[in-house]
């Protein structure tokens, strides 16, 4: 049961957001990270996902009218990218905008989709506690996994939901037997055919072994696939650069140009080729030129956030040195190579 919501003069978010919007600089940041940088692979994602929504609702009986109890059997999604893409943000983007799933946070609203954040590490028993939970139960004793898996089951037809989002799912097939992987698919597949469920799987590209695993289950799903950046999506980061530098007034100078012509290259390479994190450290240069009343966003400030969020020396920082493209932005620390003791000095005889 969730507590009464405090009154807005006694709420501390509530005052503590009044506090912090004193300042300019929050309020533009603030407007800033609330853009979404649409590209396109949402595009991709929106008409995958209309097209599941539309398999989700089509009729079993035509001679019937569309209902809860009149729909066909369940099909699924799989959206996979490597850490930082934005599979997240793209998929509650789509939840949060359509306007029968929007409200799915709240369990006792009319939308019909549940989503999970699976949690690391992750068992089966585990993944149908999560989904009890979501669905604003909880399971308060130990059960084997197949009851959890059935009351959750049951708990969806209850409320009326027939859409599961998982995300991060690779956390529960991630170093399994391949007696858990076909446990696990055979659960996926009980609930997509005998109820009906509609599943969206989201997670990094370690989770196609597993939709691979069992042809019955591959049949079933659509993969969507965001991929890392390289140079067919550079026009894509420098769209997003000018984008989120005009919202901030401020010139962007580090951009590709004839002065810097692989800016652009540095930055993908220094996220480790993730927009996602692209336009994190783009946010905390913005960040950065508003705390020092700069009316440019020049390279020295993304090296400025880069060397503040990694602790990386200005030796490997990508935006400093000439050779950032030997820099391995996923390491914080690189081994050196240790020189062999020298050789001993010979004395002169007498």
């Amino acid at each position: 049961m969730n507590p009464e919501a405090p009154a807005p003069e006694t709420d501390p978010v509530t005052r503590l957001h009044a506090a912090a919007s004193l300042s300019q600089e929050f309020t533009i940041m603030e407007q800033i990270k609330a853009k979404f940088m649409r590209t396109q692979r949402d595009d991709t994602l929106v008409a995958a996902m209309d097209a599941l929504l539309a398999a989700a609702v089509e009729r079993d009986d035509v001679s019937r009218p569309p209902s809860f109890e009149n729909r066909g059997r369940g099909s699924g999604l799989v959206l996979i990218g490597p850490t930082g893409v934005g599979k997240s943000k793209s998929l509650e983007r789509y939840f949060a905008r359509h306007p029968v799933l929007k409200e799915f946070q709240n369990p006792a609203s009319a939308s019909p989709l549940v989503s999970v954040s699976v949690p690391s590490p992750c068992t089966s028993m585990q993944l149908a506690r999560s989904l009890l939970v979501a669905t604003g139960y909880r399971v308060e004793r130990d059960l084997p996994s197949h009851r959890l898996w059935e009351m959750a089951l049951d708990r969806l037809q209850l409320l009326r939901k027939f859409i599961i989002h998982f995300d991060e799912m690779q956390h529960v097939v991630h170093n399994v037997s391949d007696k858990d992987l076909q446990q696990m698919a055979d659960t996926l597949k009980n609930a997509m055919y005998n109820r009906r469920i509609t599943l969206i799987l989201s997670g990094v590209p370690t989770l196609a072994p597993f939709i691979q695993f069992d042809a019955q289950l591959f049949r079933r799903m659509t993969i969507v696939a965001f991929e890392a950046l390289g140079p067919q999506s550079f026009t894509n980061v420098l769209r997003m650069l000018r984008d989120y530098a005009g919202a901030a007034q401020l010139e962007l100078v580090a951009g590709d140009t004839e002065e810097t012509p692989d800016f652009v290259p540095r930055l993908s390479h220094a996220v480790l080729n993730a927009f996602g994190y692209a336009i994190v450290l783009t946010q905390l240069a913005i960040e950065h030129a508003l705390q020092t009343n700069s009316e440019t966003l020049p390279r020295e400030h993304f090296a400025t956030v880069f060397a503040r969020k990694t602790a990386f020396a200005a030796d490997r920082n990508p935006f400093l040195v000439d050779h950032w493209h030997e820099i391995d932005c996923a390491k914080m620390f690189e081994k050196a190579e240790i020189a062999a003791p020298p050789a001993p000095a010979r004395r002169r005889a007498k």
